[in-house]
């Protein structure tokens, strides 16, 4: 099985429709396997998708000086960043063949303050998926001492593209 890549750019990522071909948990795990590209803000960001099962995502991350903000501590946008992908990759495993989801809103609350080039692991729960919106919480906490750095809530709008 080949490792976890990133798209260099929008022609890697594999056709809509080839997409849809598949249910939201096949497509993550193909992600998490190497098949398809995962998303190159990721690798930005310094984090990627580590497990996946249906209704749970889990992302590790070690955020280091190209993630500080201008006082040197880790930017609060990065955790955003993780806990959105975290909490809507969880909405994805609910999606059936032939659906894509957005976000429509997400939360964020702030714990304390990630040291760069501390490890920490973002976990993504499915609360609800129907017809037109999923509804995900997440979490982040150190991978060594299990202390809790974020929470957060998300809504995803479901949609049935036609092509």
């Amino acid at each position: 099985m080949p490792d976890q890549y990133f798209a260099e750019g929008p022609e890697d990522f594999p056709p809509l429709e080839e997409v849809l071909s598949m249910s939201g948990l096949d497509y993550i795990r193909k992600m998490v396997s190497g098949e398809v590209p995962s998303p190159t803000v990721q690798k930005l960001m310094a984090y990627r998708i580590s497990e996946v099962e249906e209704g749970r995502v889990t992302c590790r991350g070690t955020p280091g000086h190209p993630q500080t903000n201008g006082y040197g501590g880790i930017h609060g946008g990065w955790y955003a960043m993780m806990l959105d992908t975290v909490m809507t990759c969880a909405v994805i495993t609910g999606l059936k063949k032939g659906q894509t989801q957005t976000t429509l809103e997400f939360k964020v609350n702030l714990i304390r303050a990630i040291k760069p080039g501390t490890e920490v692991i973002g976990v993504g729960q499915l609360d609800h998926i129907g017809r037109s919106t999923g509804v995900a919480r997440g979490e982040i906490r150190g991978a060594e001492d299990g202390r809790l750095y974020a929470t957060g809530t998300a809504t995803c709008f479901v949609m049935t593209p036609e092509l």
